[in-house]
């Protein structure tokens, strides 16, 4: 492309969307690309604050930033994605599946520091519904030369995909509940009120729900057992800090499972421990799960039931974005809890 006055520019093809911006009012194109420039347009461009222009320069190979956004989203992912473009160079990957987002940071970083091309999106681990869009991308110039930006589109390829959709597939959950008090009726076990609407929301239902004595055989057995009728995602609910009582991750341990994490950063749920039994993730949930609106199984729950692998790391790296400030108002998951780095 060359870039002329816009006098100069009549009678030839626009090499970009020009935007017009009416402050409070819209924002979009005024001239399209490939537009042809008339005199009549030339009041319409200096109002606009325009001299110059960009026009096409047939002697030279380039791409334009809507077919280069269009070949970069197409790149940025395998399946699970609608594109959304281009408008103004932009294009826009939207889920098509309920699922969970993960990115490949250090590529999205490589993006970023190309200087050329750009891509933003929500972040990860966060979970996506049907139509929501995920990440947008576009290139900064109006075009850019065609053998740096196949240089760039290869590196993506050879090192993606940047974008992945884990639809939930685990969709069988149990639900162990701990306590004396609860297995003697002396309090009332409101586990299920409290966990049905989570799991449903992934697409889960609870097939399983067993109320235990505060006993390392009784809880092992049940988890166990669990497993054993099919459930994919178990959930185990308090006895998980210091009290003489408390033996819920004693049950763990004996069951066979392999603990992973016991503690975390993460608050509410600093007592929260994981374990696998076999690929059946356990989620030991403290007694904040009965106050709290969002706890740290609304982080992990999406994760374990998308079938993404948790580690110790994940679950110690969550102490940056950790802390819930327990609004008046909770808005979670548009809020910085749990987002980690």
């Amino acid at each position: 492309m060359i870039k002329l006055s816009i006098e100069k520019a009549v009678g030839k093809p626009l090499a970009h969307d020009i935007t017009r911006i009416v402050p409070g009012k819209s924002k979009g194109p005024a001239f399209k690309k490939g537009y042809i420039l008339t005199e009549d347009d030339l009041p319409v461009l200096r109002d606009m604050g325009k001299r110059s222009v960009y026009v096409f320069d047939p002697d030279r190979g380039y791409i334009h930033e809507d077919d280069a956004a269009k070949l970069l989203a197409e790149a940025f992912q395998k399946k699970w994605f609608t594109l959304e473009g281009p408008s103004e160079g932009r294009f826009n990957l939207k889920a098509q599946i309920n699922s969970l987002l993960k990115i490949n940071i250090n590529l999205l970083t490589f993006i970023n520091q190309t200087e050329t091309i750009i891509c933003s999106t929500i972040h990860q681990n966060t979970v996506c519904f049907k139509g929501m869009t995920v990440a947008a991308t576009r290139i900064i110039p109006v075009t850019i030369e065609e053998t740096s930006f196949w240089h760039i589109v290869e590196e993506i390829r050879d090192k993606g995909p940047l974008l992945r959709l884990l639809p939930f597939s685990k969709k069988r959950v149990g639900v162990v509940v701990t306590g004396e008090e609860v297995s003697s009726g002396r309090v009332k076990d409101y586990s299920l009120d409290i966990l049905s609407p989570k799991v449903q929301s992934l697409g889960g239902k609870i097939i399983s729900h067993q109320i235990c004595l505060d006993k390392e055989k009784v809880i092992s057995k049940a988890l166990y057992q669990m497993a054993k009728d099919g459930c994919n995602v178990i959930i185990i609910t308090g006895g998980l800090s210091v009290d003489a009582d408390d033996v819920t991750l004693n049950g763990i341990i004996r069951s066979g499972a392999k603990l992973v994490s016991y503690g975390s950063p993460i608050l509410p749920g600093a007592m929260f421990a994981f374990a696998y039994m076999g690929d059946i993730p356990i989620l030991g949930i403290p007694a904040a799960l009965f106050y709290y609106k969002i706890t740290v199984l609304d982080i992990f729950l999406p994760r374990a039931m998308s079938g993404d692998t948790i580690t110790r790391e994940d679950i110690v790296s969550l102490g940056h974005g950790g802390l819930c400030l327990n609004c008046s108002e909770c808005r979670y998951p548009i809020c910085p809890f749990g987002k980690g780095l």
